[in-house]
């Protein structure tokens, strides 16, 4: 049955990222999420712009990417390594775990806090 289910985890994986490629995030009529913060308050969270940076991403723009949100290339990877840790091990396939001191976690943080207030200062 886990087996099953890590089959249609990677089927949907799949779909989600076919339908990223396909759909403009940015585009007129657009069925993404819109941003509850920016909606609310008028100002960008650490994750505004992240859809926009997947879609680009996707289609081989890193530079505009990395406009849109520069955390892109740190929240990709390790979703992806999260998904792939969780889906493999039904099939007997362990990845090794992460282990963050909680330094790391805090530094990462402190990032994302001061990369909010620049984008939304400058």
């Amino acid at each position: 049955m886990k087996k099953l289910l890590s089959i249609l985890a990677f089927i949907g994986f799949g779909f989600g990222v076919y339908y990223f490629y396909t759909n403009d995030p940015s585009g007129k009529g657009s069925p993404f999420l819109v941003c509850i913060t920016k909606t609310i308050t008028d100002y960008d969270c650490p994750g505004c712009g992240g859809q926009r940076a997947f879609h680009e991403l996707l289609h081989g723009n890193l530079i505009e990417a990395a406009k849109l949100n520069l955390f892109i290339y740190f929240f990709a990877p390790l979703l992806l390594f999260i998904f792939l840790k969780v889906t493999l091990k039904p099939f007997g396939i362990k990845l090794p775990d992460i282990i963050l001191a909680t330094k790391w976690l805090v530094g990462i943080l402190i990032l994302m806090l001061i990369f909010t207030i620049l984008r939304n200062v400058v």
